[in-house]
């Protein structure tokens, strides 16, 4: 990666998804601002989400037929390209030497060697899928991979927003065997996880609740299952969930410390802070606090509660707005800088 400090915002490019640049990389700033545009992609269509890893970045191509793709983190020129198998490709992960990519509108998870996709041969992906259903008949007729998440015990877990599942896969051995599922309440639709010890945290895009669940061992063995715990409203009371006229919570992230989680909320356009520190002793999250997001539709956001910083991708009014944490880790209530970006959906510090 470039050694100076980096800030990479990726937005939709084609008609009917948005109208954004595609992939830009800005300078970031000592103070936490972002500082001037220093690269920007060209050939790259639909970033759905981008991450670092290997030298290079990848990025999810969104669209009927989508991709995964590899790019020179300082250039942002394409270093390789493949088939997801899949439509709509929403979020990528590298996990040991393999990319997954989640596809949203075809239900499946695809897996392709790095090696393999930065390589001059075509690459054919290895598809894993896990066919379900959920009761909200518009969103939930079947299958929606949305995130795919590496866990520190070496597999992978796979949210389905259709099915109200987080499936979780082996990874030894390059077999990807289904190990078993987390279930959660029906209709909850599942979007994106974070993992705190033994806990899986999980936004449930559909009932706007933070669900909390344990992974409990069965019958004193190795083998385990997921006990769901409870669930939290993403606002400061249900009420306000049930009266919001859209409620549709996207991107969710611990704190450093792992003793905060936030969470962007579509609809009410906020991003909310709680308090995970009881998970332990088995009490609820508690709602902490909720501010305006600085724009319209918070797809995706960065946190940097090292340095006191928090970066929301507001997709539908165009702009990055970048916040001050105070010492409590609650953002201010407005914001210290506004980037102007079209149809901007992730945010990679690196």
């Amino acid at each position: 990666m470039p050694s100076i400090p980096n800030f990479f915002v990726s937005g939709y490019t084609e008609e009917g998804y948005g109208a954004g640049p595609g992939l830009v990389r800005f300078e970031r700033l000592a103070d936490g601002l972002v500082g001037e545009q220093r690269a920007e992609s060209s050939t790259v269509v639909n970033p759905s989400f981008v991450i670092a890893g290997g030298g290079c970045l990848l990025a999810a191509e969104e669209g009927p037929h989508g991709n995964v793709v590899a790019l020179d983190p300082l250039t942002l020129n394409v270093a390789g390209r493949v088939p997801t198998g899949g439509a709509d490709s929403c979020h990528v992960a590298l996990i040991e030497d393999q990319v997954w990519t989640a596809n949203y509108s075809s239900g499946n998870t695809s897996v392709v060697p790095l090696a393999g996709l930065l390589g001059p041969e075509p690459v054919s992906p290895r598809l894993l899928a896990h066919p379900g259903s959920g009761p909200v008949s518009d969103r939930q007729g079947e299958s929606h991979a949305h995130q795919v998440t590496a866990t520190p015990w070496g597999t992978a877990l796979v949210s389905d927003l259709g099915a109200d599942r987080v499936d979780e896969y082996a990874l030894a051995g390059g077999r990807f065997e289904l190990l078993g599922s987390a279930q959660l309440p029906p209709g909850a639709g599942p979007r994106h996880v974070a993992l705190k010890g033994d806990f899986l945290l999980v936004a449930g895009e559909l009932d706007g609740c933070l669900h909390v669940l344990q992974r409990t061992p069965r019958d004193g063995g190795s083998d385990y299952f997921w006990r769901w715990l409870s669930k939290t409203p993403l606002a400061d009371s249900a009420q306000a969930v049930e009266s919001a006229e859209s409620f549709s919570p996207s991107h969710i992230e611990l704190s450093h410390d792992g003793n905060q989680l936030y969470a962007a909320v579509r609809g009410p356009n906020t991003i909310v802070v709680l308090d995970v520190r009881g998970l332990q002793s088995h009490q609820a999250p508690r709602f902490l606090g909720a501010v305006s997001s600085g724009g319209n539709w918070p797809r995706h956001f960065a946190l940097d509660t090292l340095n006191g910083k928090i970066y929301v991708a507001n997709q539908l009014s165009n702009n990055v707005a970048v916040f001050e944490l105070d010492q409590l880790g609650i953002p201010g209530a407005k914001p210290i800088q506004s980037v102007d970006f079209g149809s901007p959906n992730c945010i990679l510090i690196a």
